[in-house]
């Protein structure tokens, strides 16, 4: 496995952590700690943190569960960039519902975002 193929999974691996952390906490009802950002709490109940009674959280997860398997099949596809691609896209959406509708920022949010545009970034620096 390559060094760039390494580090995608890592980060594939960090976002299913994190969005999983999310997702636990979401069913038990409790708001994490909020520490570097302010507005945890706006932005995990808010009309944005599930989709048809899904929460974002454990959509995000599963993404991060697809990205982790394809990487793990030995197979590096070219859909993956187009995963990653929509990933990016989500990720942007969130991000402006955070900062322009909410006015409040998630810190384990922002997170996956940033792991996300990072797995996009690097997807399109690989080479196979």
């Amino acid at each position: 496995m390559t060094f760039k193929k390494t580090f995608l999974l890592i980060l594939s691996i960090a976002g299913f952590f994190d969005s999983s952390y999310l997702t636990i906490l979401h069913y038990k009802n409790v708001i994490p700690p909020c520490a570097i950002a302010k507005g945890c709490e706006t932005v995990l109940v808010s009309q944005f943190s599930t989709i048809f009674g899904i929460p974002v959280a454990l959509l995000g997860a599963f993404y991060f569960l697809f990205l982790i398997f394809v990487l793990l099949s030995g197979k590096f596809p070219r859909y993956f960039k187009f995963f990653a691609f929509l990933g990016v896209l989500a990720s942007i959406y969130f991000f402006f519902t955070q900062a322009f509708i909410l006015h409040a920022f998630c810190q384990y949010c922002l997170l996956s975002e940033v792991i996300i545009l990072a797995i996009f970034i690097l997807s399109f620096r690989y080479k196979e």
